[in-house]
């Protein structure tokens, strides 16, 4: 089961409460049959042990990739535990280690990541929202971009919504870690108790909305937080095998883990994963191999709260239900014993399941105590249920429908259904429902029999149509429509009665996206960047159209009152050249553009000038890293550059340039450069300017495991420490060095309008031949002065860079530009 949602997003579930409406689930006990394949088994396993625990963990986190995976894969898989998680943001404010997208479009992706992680874990993830703005470190910070009140009021209605007995958290209100987690951790705090409030938020308590008192929350305990005398401890032991699946808990986590891409690199193997967390985590013990076990204390309970058993292994220890509530969602049994042993034995499983179901109909409809609760709890169990009999007949769904759908036009969908047990099986037209957000309704074609039968071995696909109206909101793109209920598009959902020896429902969902006609997905370059060398020259611009329609495409793009027409465009994706043949005059701001035809969208280009000259004659060649700021930062500076490769690198004549620049992080990305590096060091050795941008400490400091030597000229080792404040003034430590005047004067003004943050892993040591030329610091804080390091080096140079230069060339800033253009100027500027 799926469910994702943002702040503003009503729950779509995938237990569709209609299920509460059926008369008879389950009519006779069918033949015995052979287990499975494995993938059977284990959706048999996990349906039947979902059905023994009544209670939802949620786990709260400030990013993805924060959340514990391990910890709720041990309570999912082991316990069959509803588990959820909750972030804060959506990421969108980090480093992108696997592609050019930052911001909200990184965030639209990590939502996606998300999603996989989930998946395997066997939760459900859902977001508040709130914007990640990069790495902060007070949570005072954090509220000044969230409003402390609007962050607590999103996640009291998420906690009220999916209504958690316990909540965990690795985040801490005593740490000194990010900013946002400290913030997110206040607000888990404050939510225990203001989701139980009436009068806080009172708003909120409409559309089965109800208060809710979560029983416990529980806080990661780290080092000698564990061994507190009096603290109440719950150990999670991520080495057990799952009994099922094969492999131990902890292995799973890291395959969820390895989900999120765009925050690696991660261990590739689970013995390097067990080293990282346990250095991570600063626990010892355990066998080699092994994960250390993770901790957590009671952090709060609620007034009358069941009370935590010593040595408790399971967050939900020794919490109870009432004796009606218990009854209501009563875990069949066969003998005593779970359904889980008797995975062999089908036809016994069934007939307690028949028991079961009959004891829980009697709670099912109007009844003075059916409140929200109950309702919420059973249609968990009859959704379990569902899935148990689905696995125990062989019967598999799929939705198969367009990924995109485009507005004022039809679109085909298909439920398929598979038989892969013994019997055959049925299904009911009458019974077939769909819904979706966003969609008026699925119409199901006549050529559906009343009763369609389904042989063993085969499958039917049932043809739906669907006219997409014309006024249909778009969810693309998506990073457009990340804090609005359409990041992930939009769900279309199926459900049927399926007979065979017994009734039971089944469904499929497939998320969908909702496009204009012709969309304009890629612009570039955005923004325009102009300096006075390329201000007089024709602006070239790539906009990448796609044609959603059935029809091609026949339209023209205009700009600056120039006409550019479009070949027929067919049902596809296609690249326009547009060259504006005139200069831009110098208050220009902005580029429109309009495509027109059959359908028409327009998009803005922001235009900045940079004041930025460089020397003559330069020739720059680059090791991109996983964006274009830079190419796109030369180009804007009209200097020759190429892009090299490692193995251009290898065989190339780097003599030819007069500057070298290897960007962010590609020692990590492309780590056979390490290797090659001296060939960099004899190049600035000979005379070139060798100019390396930021990288992590665990990625550049000598490392004799990594085969990782010094890889400056002069020792240069980096530290963690970061200036996080965008705004942090700038102190000229050598006002007159060359590379700070020739040919652009830098001052002040050029660190204006920054974004995000002034730098990061700053180094911590480096050779007295280094030059350090700034120092910064964020309020309260030592300076720190290794943001940019220049030395000699033989004939030539090298410069190596802290700070942040890709974030402002991107966002046109024009300081960035001006001292981009002294470093690949150094040298050679008079």
């Amino acid at each position: 089961m799926k469910i994702f949602n943002n702040r503003r997003t009503k729950i779509h579930r995938y237990v569709l409460l209609a299920t509460l409406a059926i008369a008879s689930i389950i009519t006779s006990p069918r033949a015995q049959q052979p287990a499975g394949p494995s993938e059977d088994r284990v959706a048999l396993y996990q349906a039947l042990l979902d059905l023994t625990n009544p209670w939802t963990v949620m786990c709260v986190a400030a990013h993805p990739d924060d959340e514990d995976g391990t910890s709720l894969i041990v309570m999912r898989r082991k316990y069959g535990a509803h588990t959820v998680s909750l972030f804060s943001t959506f990421g969108e404010g980090g480093q992108n280690a696997i592609g050019p997208e930052l911001y909200e479009e990184q965030g639209a992706i990590r939502a996606r990541e998300t999603m996989a992680a989930a998946e395997i874990q066997g939760s459900e993830p859902h977001f508040l929202g709130l914007k990640d703005f990069g790495y902060s470190k007070t949570a005072a910070e954090a509220f000044k971009f969230w409003g402390h009140e609007e962050g607590l009021r999103r996640m009291v209605l998420e906690i009220r919504k999916l209504r958690p007995e316990v909540i965990i958290t690795n985040h801490s209100v005593t740490s000194n870690d990010h900013g946002q987690h400290q913030a997110t951790a206040r607000m888990v705090v404050e939510a225990f108790d203001a989701a139980a409030d009436p009068n806080k938020f009172p708003e909120q308590l409409k559309d089965g909305v109800t208060t809710w008192q979560v029983q416990r929350l529980f806080v990661r305990a780290r080092g000698n937080q564990a061994s507190v005398a009096d603290a109440q401890i719950v150990t999670i032991d991520p080495n057990e095998r799952d009994p099922v699946r094969g492999m131990v808990y902890a292995e799973e986590a890291l395959q969820a883990l390895q989900q999120h891409a765009t925050q690696g690199p991660w261990p590739k193997t689970f013995a390097e994963y067990a080293n990282r967390f346990r250095a991570f985590s600063g626990q010892q013990g355990g066998a080699p191999g092994q994960l250390p076990m993770i901790r957590y204390r009671l952090e709060k309970k609620a007034t009358g709260a069941d009370a935590l058993p010593k040595q408790s292994q399971n967050f939900l220890d020794g919490l109870r239900l009432t004796e009606i509530e218990a009854n209501e969602v009563a875990a069949p049994t066969i003998d005593g014993r779970p359904l889980t042993d008797f995975l062999d034995q089908p036809a016994r499983i069934i007939s307690a399941l028949e028991v079961s179901w009959k004891a829980t109909q009697r709670f099912l409809g109007p009844s003075p105590r059916a409140v929200a609760q109950d309702k919420y709890r059973v249609s968990f169990f009859i959704h379990h249920t569902n899935q148990a009999l689905a696995a125990l007949h062989g019967v598999k769904t799929s939705l198969i429908a367009p990924d995109v759908l485009s507005a004022g036009t039809s679109a085909n969908f298909k439920l398929s259904i598979s038989n892969n047990g013994p019997d055959s099986i049925s299904v009911s037209k009458n019974n077939l429902s769909t819904s979706g957000p966003n969609l008026i309704g699925l119409l199901c074609c006549p050529a559906l029999t009343f009763d369609t039968v389904i042989p063993p071995g085969q499958s039917v696909e049932i043809p739906l149509t669907y006219s997409v109206p014309a006024d249909a909101r778009t969810t693309v793109p998506h990073s457009a429509h990340l804090y609005d209920d359409r990041v992930f598009g939009t769900a279309v959902s199926t459900s049927v009665v399926a007979t065979a020896s017994n009734w039971f429902w089944i469904g499929a969902r497939k998320w969908v996206d909702v496009a204009p006609p012709i969309e304009v997905q890629k612009i570039a370059p955005s923004p325009l960047v102009v300096t006075p060398t390329t201000r007089g020259n024709p602006h070239n611009f790539t906009i990448r159209l796609v044609n959603h329609q059935d029809t091609r495409f026949d339209g023209k793009i205009t700009s600056q009152g120039l006409n550019f027409p479009v070949d027929l465009l067919p049902h596809a994706a296609k690249d326009i050249e547009v060259r504006l043949p005139r200069s831009l005059p110098p208050e220009m701001s902005t580029v429109e553009f309009t495509v027109s035809g059959s359908a028409r969208e327009t998009v803005t280009v922001p235009v900045f000038f940079a004041n930025a000259v460089v020397a003559r004659g330069l020739r720059v060649g680059y090791i991109r890293g996983f964006d274009f700021s830079l190419p796109n930062a030369l180009n804007a500076l009209g200097v020759e550059s190429k892009e090299l490769s490692v193995d251009d690198l290898k065989t190339a004549d780097l003599s030819k340039f007069t500057s070298v620049i290897v960007d962010n992080r590609v020692y990590e990305s492309k780590p056979e450069l390490i290797a090659a590096n001296q060939k960099l060091l004899d190049y600035a050795n000979g005379g070139g300017t060798l100019i390396v941008f930021y990288h992590k400490s665990d990625e550049w400091n000598p490392d004799t495991r990594r085969n990782r030597p010094q890889l400056a000229p002069y020792k240069l080792i980096l530290g963690n420490e970061r200036i996080t404040d965008e705004n942090a003034p700038i102190t000229f430590i050598e006002p007159q060095h060359p590379l700070l005047n020739l040919p652009n004067k830098i001052g002040p003004d050029d660190f204006k309008d920054w974004i995000q943050e002034r730098g990061l892993y700053y180094p911590r040591e480096w050779d007295p031949q280094f030059h350090a030329l700034l120092q910064s610091n964020d309020p309260g804080e030592a300076p720190l002065k290794g943001g940019l390091l220049v030395a000699d080096y033989g004939k030539g140079h090298y410069i190596y860079s802290s700070m942040v230069w890709y974030r402002q060339l991107r966002a046109g800033v024009p300081g960035a530009y001006r001292m981009l253009a002294n470093m690949i100027s150094y040298g050679h500027a008079k």
